[in-house]
């Protein structure tokens, strides 16, 4: 199977049906040279289209070759990029223009950068307060409960996902793709990359949970640190 002959053929197929105005490499795709399309597990496409219709997307092997291909109109597009929506701004980010007859593509694409480099924007001080609160209580909840080893593991591998969704909402940084998490981490925050890996690695239940109160520590340390009670006040019921 040659991937890269698949795509071409696809592609061409593309560009001849009607209203079809840009065809947008993403993910790993949109990284591979041809000479290595054949090592991707799929060949992920976007295709935009000038009028108006439902998003759609088509996952399936064409000659062999898996082809994962969303379909968006423009107009939906620009929509999901200003709403700020966090799947389309991370996907339209590494993104590479493979084929466009509208100039307004290439303005998507500028505007998508724009908006990412400036961040998701400060949260509230009651926001803030909260997810200092909440990992706190939760890290004690866990604490409380270490001689049961089934349920605090499945807490303590809860609230590692929480810790890191977290840390990207204090920051102000666009929270990648779960796959992605680990080479983002390694750009933005060395020291918690470590801490991350070695708590995935770590098969202590003991351990776990000293690693896990090391990145809340962490990642609360530059905001006021651990919020261990809560004033009479508002309260987030959702979390």
């Amino acid at each position: 199977m040659d991937y890269y002959k698949a795509f071409l053929e696809k592609t061409e197929e593309l560009k001849n049906e009607d209203s079809v105005v840009a065809i947008l490499l993403i993910g790993k795709t949109a990284r591979a040279e041809k000479q290595r399309f054949n090592h991707l597990n799929d060949i992920d496409l976007l295709v935009v289209y000038e009028n108006n219709r439902s998003f759609e997307r088509e996952i399936e092997k064409i000659d062999g070759v898996p082809f994962d291909i969303s379909y968006i109109s423009i107009f939906d597009m620009i929509t999901q990029v200003e709403d700020r929506s966090l799947i389309w701004v991370n996907m339209m980010m590494g993104a590479k223009i493979f084929y466009a007859e509208n100039e307004l593509i290439f303005g998507i694409i500028d505007r998508v950068k724009d908006i990412y480099l400036n961040g998701t924007g400060q949260i509230k001080a009651e926001e803030l307060k909260f997810i200092r609160f909440n990992l706190s209580q939760k890290l004690i909840d866990i604490e409380n409960r270490m001689h049961d080893v089934v349920l605090s593991s499945f807490l303590m591998q809860r609230l590692f996902m929480q810790v890191l969704e977290d840390y990207y909402t204090l920051n102000a940084i666009w929270q990648p793709h779960p796959k992605n998490t680990f080479e983002n981490l390694d750009v933005v925050d060395q020291k918690l990359s470590h801490l991350a890996k070695s708590f995935v690695y770590e098969c202590t239940a003991k351990r776990q949970f000293e690693l896990l109160s090391e990145m809340v520590a962490y990642i609360l340390e530059p905001f006021g640190g651990r919020l261990m009670t809560w004033e009479k006040g508002p309260y987030n019921i959702s979390k």
